[in-house]
């Protein structure tokens, strides 16, 4: 069936991502422009801020991210239609809190609990999908999307991180030892980090991003290839970004 199918290829990390995603429940940096600060004058002193410094007087806190809820969330997932070449399919989320199976050593937690969906701190809601390359052997991707409500999906962006600097190697939850590599960050979104992901003979670029108040993780797979020993399957970059872009749009 070909639906099925699509979950074991785009989660060739494992289907847990998709069957876990069943498990428990705005774009841009914010850089400032790099011209640098007009030189002062007496009508006009220069007021720029320095970095780590108070808000001026008066000056208003930015907005917090929009909480998305399931059934915005999961409007929000890529679906047919969305991006040409693609077919997609939704899968409905429960919401239970079973907690992930511990790793050894605990450094590399963060990594195995966005494997299987069971992301830490808790998403206050949760949606799920997958697309695949209307090619013949084309690539398929999974995509869990989690809200977060307060600084949750910063928290999960910044424990996934500080994993990465030293898990390279776990048992745990995994059918056998799983190898972790830390990839440059991507530029996407808030925030993001990818990594790739290897056990068995899968090998897979694995790619977080934070939007706003959810952390969208991109999980592929493809037909052939992406075995031990070979190149990294990725995700293809048109999904992460029609993704995002519909994150964007739901979240106003």
């Amino acid at each position: 069936m070909r639906g099925n199918r699509v979950v074991r290829l785009a989660l060739g990390l494992s289907a847990a991502l998709m069957a876990a995603a069943c498990g428990s429940s705005g774009a841009g940096d914010g850089k400032a422009a790099a011209d640098g600060p007009a030189a002062p004058t007496a009508a006009a002193p220069a007021t720029a801020p320095v970095p780590g410094s108070p808000a001026p007087a008066g000056a208003q806190p930015p907005a917090p991210a929009r909480v998305l809820d399931a059934v915005q969330l999961q409007a929000a997932v890529l679906a047919t239609g969305d991006l040409p070449g693609y077919t997609a399919t939704g899968w409905p989320v429960e919401t239970g809190r079973s907690e992930p199976l511990p790793t050894t050593p605990q450094d590399c937690q963060p990594v195995e609990n966005i494997r299987t969906g069971k992301i830490r701190p808790a998403a206050s809601a949760k949606a799920a999908g997958s697309v695949m390359s209307a090619d013949a052997g084309g690539a398929g991707v999974g995509i869990l999307l989690g809200g977060f409500e307060g600084d949750g999906a910063k928290q999960v962006l910044a424990a996934l991180r500080t994993a990465l600097k030293s898990c390279t190697h776990y048992e745990g939850g995994v059918p056998r030892p799983a190898t972790v590599a830390a990839l440059p960050a991507p530029a996407l979104g808030d925030e993001a980090v990818s990594y790739t992901l290897a056990y068995g003979a899968n090998t897979q670029e694995v790619t977080v991003v934070r939007q706003g108040a959810v952390v969208a993780v991109f999980a592929p797979g493809n037909l052939s290839g992406g075995g031990k020993g070979g190149p990294a399957t990725k995700v293809p970059q048109e999904v992460v970004a029609r993704q995002l872009e519909k994150l964007r749009k739901a979240a106003g």
